[in-house]
């Protein structure tokens, strides 16, 4: 069930890479971006600048730009404590545009508690596509502030500004999927049924209360966990900011034919498969791509 998972989460995932915010691909000829922490001391600039791959010799070929411990309170105030986020801005964040359709890639150095796919929901929520982003710390730390210094490089990289309600609801994403995360004992799925849902709401346009209620709850279903009225209600409150983003829903059917394709490269055979009716993806096709996935496992 756990390898299901994992393919599902990719599937979801995928599917909403060409869905949000400005494409990064157009920047590409642009230089990478690197946020840091302000508050690193010299010593931790060397070793999170030895995790990216960067010397301070080479930093005159990228955009460098500095994230401090005010602006991780102004986001992040609202959902976790200040004793949580602490005094000093340590987490840093490296970010290369990528051709378009390569979709929004992640990967974390020195973070225990944030995991690669609650930054990529999360990220995709504040509007980031079409990136390469690297995630790094001088020693180990949670790392839920480093979703400030992602967006704010990226706006800077596309020459944009940052979407303020985006963030927010971005950060509010992170800090659910982390709580789901632990009331489940599992990120992995917490961030694959949040996914899932995102999807659901944004592909049917449901913004009441109780439409989102119904279709968390058919998502415990799916999942077979259960959450608490409490839990739910969370979920509800996020969903319901996410439902009012700018997002372009017909662009997952762009995103799903490339999502095929990417799969073909895996061994899957979908040449049966019309990637022209591809546009309500999870609905149509997720009972076959369960079965897909069931016969690679037999």
């Amino acid at each position: 069930m756990r390898k299901i998972k994992k393919w599902i989460s990719l599937l979801l995932v995928l599917a909403m890479t060409l869905g949000m915010g400005i494409n990064a691909g157009a920047a590409s000829g642009d230089k990478p971006i690197l946020a840091l922490g302000a508050d690193l001391s010299a010593e931790q600039r060397t070793t999170v600048l030895g995790i990216l791959g960067v010397s301070e010799a080479d930093l005159a070929n990228y955009d460098v730009i500095y994230v401090t411990n005010q602006e991780e309170h102004q986001y992040l105030d609202a959902y976790l404590s200040s004793s949580v986020i602490g005094t000093r801005a340590l987490s840093s964040v490296l970010i290369r545009p990528a051709d378009e359709g390569a979709g929004l890639n992640v990967t974390t150095y020195n973070i225990s508690y944030c995991t690669i796919d609650m930054y990529t929901n999360a990220l995709l929520t504040a509007g980031l596509e079409d990136a390469d982003v690297y995630v790094a710390a001088p020693s180990n730390i949670s790392g839920t502030s480093a979703l400030i210094g992602a967006v704010k490089g990226y706006a800077d990289m596309t020459g944009s500004s940052v979407d303020e309600t985006a963030l927010e609801t971005a950060v509010n994403e992170l800090v659910v999927t982390g709580e789901i995360g632990d009331v489940l004992g599992d990120s992995e799925t917490a961030s694959d049924i949040v996914a899932y849902i995102k999807q659901q709401i944004i592909e049917q346009g449901v913004d009441s209360d109780a439409d989102i209620e119904t279709i968390i709850r058919n998502a415990m279903e799916e999942f077979d966990i259960s959450l608490s009225d409490e839990d739910v209600a969370k979920l509800v409150e996020l969903m319901n900011k996410i439902s009012k983003l700018d997002i372009d829903v017909n662009a997952l059917a762009q995103q799903a034919s490339q999502l095929y394709e990417k799969l073909k490269g895996m061994g899957l055979d979908l040449e049966n498969i019309d990637t022209e009716q591809v546009g309500n993806f999870i609905t149509r096709f997720f009972d076959r791509i369960v079965e897909l996935i069931n016969s690679l496992l037999e």
